[in-house]
């Protein structure tokens, strides 16, 4: 693991990398973004799952800590438009590192960091999107109102209707996305209703690209071990398979 530091904007992001480059050639890339983490603590549970990887694959992983969630930054005053440069900022970060394959950068997100995942491969190449429990939000307010207005219960009414992809950025993302998408949904989850993991399975105009988990008995947050591990193996599962199709 190096940690770096990735400029974005007149910012400061703190990321790590994992992985070895063992030859002289190209290797896959997997980008991690995490939930919403109002914190000064940088490591989140994407660590782990970049370590793991790393160790499983040879690929090259990243996690960064956004403005406000591990970074510097005020998280009473960044909007989703902040967010989203920041993680365009991380994304070239990795595709101009050492031995990364630019067409081969892949992104796993979790909650808020599923919904930028979405945002961000509407602005840069992305082979493939892995999105557990993917939250999502209206356009409005997205470059004008801080996000934390938004999260959790705050627009619980709106996540529980039914959406088409023009009535929110990520699903028009997802509508146009044309290679694989992963997502992992939670049976018991109280942050991000069923509906809207609908509304991002039916968003996509390639429906024979996604496929669908549903992980029982499990809330939003994976605070369980075992449940911990169980997403992890889907994810090994996962990047196994999109590495012997590529």
């Amino acid at each position: 693991m190096k940690s770096v530091i990735i400029k974005a904007n007149g910012y400061s992001l703190k990321g790590r990398i994992y992985g070895t480059l063992k030859k002289a050639e190209e290797y896959p890339a997997l980008l991690f973004f995490s939930g919403w983490n109002p914190s000064s603590i940088s490591w989140t549970t994407s660590d782990f799952y970049a370590w793991r990887c790393s160790k499983q694959f040879d690929i090259i992983c990243l996690t960064a800590a956004l403005r406000g969630m591990g970074s510097k930054g005020n998280i009473n005053q960044v909007t989703r438009s902040d967010f989203l440069n920041d993680v365009i900022a991380v994304y070239d970060f990795i595709a101009c590192h050492e031995g990364v394959d630019k067409a081969r950068i892949s992104i796993v997100g979790e909650s808020f960091g599923a919904y930028l995942a979405c945002l961000l491969s509407a602005k840069r190449p992305v082979e493939n999107l892995i999105l557990r429990v993917p939250t999502d939000f209206p356009g409005e307010g997205f470059s004008d109102i801080p996000q934390i207005h938004f999260v959790g219960i705050k627009s619980k009414e709106w996540k529980l209707q039914k959406h088409a992809p023009e009535e929110s950025p990520a699903l028009e993302a997802i509508h146009n996305f044309k290679n694989k998408i992963v997502i992992i949904a939670s049976e018991k989850d109280a942050i991000v209703p069923q509906q809207t993991i609908d509304n991002y399975i039916a968003s996509s105009s390639n429906p024979e690209e996604v496929k669908y988990y549903l992980m029982k008995n499990t809330g939003h947050a994976l605070t369980n071990p075992l449940k911990l591990l169980k997403f992890n193996k889907i994810l090994l599962d996962t990047i196994c398979e999109n590495l012997n199709e590529s």
